[in-house]
């Protein structure tokens, strides 16, 4: 993937889209490489497959962020749960992170959410990371106790103890419509 600075635009993924997403999602995760404890993330291949990529488009809640060339270098992927979504991966390739794709795609999620009867956006993510846990703060998203989790949230991040994550440094928040 080259170095590109033409505008990008958010459209609702397609099919097609399903296979270019796990790359992405490996390219985005280096910037883990610089965090002390977790650089295993960077060099895990354990992303979501194109096949279960595809299975969530069919959903209608995957959004990819493409140059105007068509070259996609991010997406965001969530699921609903009555009545909020839950997104479970935003990914920026790494040649275009820091340019507003994140905020982008979050807003395009956002934007639908709020044309439907959706009542909150949750997600899980790291505490200390300002590409995490601050970002989304920035975003609107509040940081929830324990005990304002619901019991989706606690399984998520069970299970995301489970797979090995340091559930110290893990959070779940949530963005109220």
């Amino acid at each position: 993937m080259t170095m590109n600075t033409q505008p990008i635009g958010c459209r609702k993924a397609v099919a097609e889209d399903a296979d270019h997403l796990p790359a992405i999602e490996r390219s985005a995760g280096s910037a883990f490489l610089s965090v002390p404890g977790l650089e295993w993330i960077a060099n895990s291949d354990d992303v979501l497959s194109a096949e279960a990529q595809l299975q969530r488009i069919k959903q209608g809640l995957v959004w990819v962020a493409e140059t105007a060339d068509q070259e996609q270098v991010g997406f965001l992927t969530a699921e609903q749960f009555d009545q909020e979504y839950h997104i479970w991966e935003l990914s920026v390739h790494q040649e275009h992170q820091k340019r507003g794709i994140g905020r982008a795609l979050l807003n395009a999620l956002t934007d639908q959410a709020r044309c439907e009867t959706i009542t909150a956006i949750t997600l899980t993510t790291f505490r200390d990371l300002p590409f995490n846990e601050q970002f989304y703060r920035n975003m609107g998203y509040r940081t929830l106790e324990e005990s304002q989790q619901s019991g989706r949230l606690q399984s998520v991040l069970a299970a995301e103890k489970a797979s090995g994550l340091p559930i110290e440094r893990r959070c779940a928040m949530q963005l109220s419509l």
